[in-house]
């Protein structure tokens, strides 16, 4: 269950459904020398606020970084929970919540961390866990049926299966994941990472912590001993996410032209972390996608101002139906700072601009 959920937490960016019958990922991570000065400038940019400070991964805008400060903490809950557990100190400074994914940053204190310990060391989090009290649990889940199942018809019985189903998996899938951020003398930063979706507001989580120990499933370092504790614990901390920055999910079918091939933009979504636009192709043969070298470029927020994106990772997958039916894909591309998705009013695809607009905004 855990190595699973270290898959899926890994891939939430790639947004492909695992039903796809055929899948082409092509990474773009071209950069020309003004992207890779931004990139420095982005470096050097210090943080003006707490959020910042907990998530250095999120980087901050050179040019504003109050501007991210406000993105993170609109989706941001300060916690800042201390404890002391035999001679280690954990402190969870505070959460980040997209709908989708809750993000926790945590500051570790011991004077026995192992020496190899850092940014680069893989951790094992089979011991931690992440629980709701049953009644959020429960409404969770009816929530999330509710949401999931809209449009189908389902009879009241099978309504109720499935719902009796998730209720059976309890609550593993919120168990997180811990990873090294940086470390300085006896202190190590954490990041830790679970799935949660945007079924209830204000959830609150009780997060236990204990037996985090150093793996050997993957590029063990020179030294690295698999087995060593990081931190023994257990440390528990008992919080309320206040605030979440949900997606903007957009649809409609907006005709364009790429390479001279007729593309239609189907969906959109917008989260503070990346851009994902959907489209379909009035074809089912592979060798007119392979033609396609249209990537998403940048985007368009409110105040006007252009949002360079090309340096920032993206990915691009495809479904071949092979039954006949349209070709449909994906272009993912991930911004270079945290952005509110109600912020952003057009996207650059390969030098076209489409405006959101013209696509329908999603109600849950």
């Amino acid at each position: 269950m855990k190595t699973w959920k270290r898959l899926v937490t890994g891939l939430l960016s790639l947004t492909l459904a695992a039903s796809l019958t055929g899948t082409a990922l092509a990474a773009e991570t071209a950069k020309t020398t003004e992207e890779t000065s931004k990139t420095a400038a982005a470096e050097t940019a210090k943080p003006a606020g707490p959020f910042s400070q907990w998530f250095p991964r999120f980087e901050v805008n050179p040019e504003d970084p109050t501007a991210s400060e406000a993105v993170l903490a609109k989706m941001g809950t300060a916690i800042q929970q201390t404890k002391t557990v035999g001679g280690e100190t954990l402190t969870l400074n505070g959460a980040v919540w997209d709908g989708g994914l809750v993000q926790l940053s945590l500051t570790a204190k011991s004077p026995s961390l192992p020496k190899v310990v850092d940014n680069y060391t893989w951790l094992n989090s089979d011991g931690c866990t992440a629980r709701m009290p049953e009644e959020q649990w429960k409404a969770y889940v009816e929530n999330k049926v509710e949401r999931e199942t809209a449009g189908e018809k389902l009879s009241k019985e099978e309504r109720d299966q499935r719902l009796q189903s998730l209720m059976e998996r309890a609550q593993m899938q919120l168990d997180p994941n811990l990873s090294v951020v940086s470390r300085e003398g006896n202190t190590v930063r954490l990041a830790a990472t679970m799935i949660l979706d945007d079924y209830l507001e204000k959830p609150e989580l009780t997060l236990r912590i204990e037996n985090v120990e150093i793996t050997g499933q993957a590029m063990e370092q020179p030294g690295t001993r698999s087995g060593e504790y990081v931190l023994k614990g257990p440390f528990e901390f008992t919080f309320t996410l206040d605030n979440m920055l949900p997606s903007m999910n957009y649809q409609g079918d907006v005709k364009m032209t790429f390479d001279k091939i007729p593309v239609r933009i189907t969906a959109v979504s917008v989260s503070p972390k990346q851009i994902t636009v959907g489209y379909t192709l009035d074809t089912n043969d592979p060798a007119v996608e392979r033609k396609l070298s249209a990537y998403v470029k940048g985007i368009w927020t409110k105040d006007g101002k252009y949002v360079d994106c090309a340096g920032s990772f993206g990915i691009r997958g495809m479904l071949i139906s092979g039954d006949g039916k349209p070709m449909t894909g994906d272009w993912n591309r991930s911004f270079p700072y945290p952005i509110d998705p109600a912020a952003v009013t057009a996207v650059d695809i390969s030098g076209t601009r489409v405006e959101l607009g013209k696509l329908n905004l999603a109600t849950t």
